[in-house]
């Protein structure tokens, strides 16, 4: 057993060094723009027009940092499904993920059938 699971730890080492990689990226990020909205909110300014390009800003960070945490999200998701030995599987047809999908989104729980089943009930 415990050849296994080195085994399936080896299996899963880029993938998990590149979820660690991104969740830093995010982390930084949101950071940076948290910094950028808290400037914004302590900008001392007089004229409308500035005034509507920093609302803009703002509104854009806002919607930034959201994302990023979203994708946070995404991707403790994937770490704790390495840690319980689910990663690579589809948690909607129990499949292996294409090893191709898992290459471009290492944080997906979802098939490529499965996911565009979602894309379109989402459309709907």
């Amino acid at each position: 057993m415990k050849h296994t699971a080195s085994v399936l730890a080896q299996q899963w080492t880029w993938h998990h060094h590149a979820l660690l990689k991104i969740r830093d990226a995010l982390r930084r990020e949101c950071e940076e723009h948290s910094d950028a909205a808290r400037r914004i909110t302590e900008a001392d300014v007089h004229d409308a027009a500035d005034t509507a390009n920093l609302n803009t800003d703002y509104s854009t960070l806002i919607a930034e940092i959201r994302f990023e945490e979203a994708e946070m999200v995404e991707v403790e998701a994937a770490l704790e499904r390495l840690q319980r030995g689910a990663y690579g599987i589809c948690e909607a047809t129990g499949q292996p993920i294409e090893p191709e999908r898992l290459r471009a989104l290492p944080w997906t729980c979802l098939c490529q059938r499965a996911a565009a089943q979602a894309a379109l009930r989402e459309m709907r």
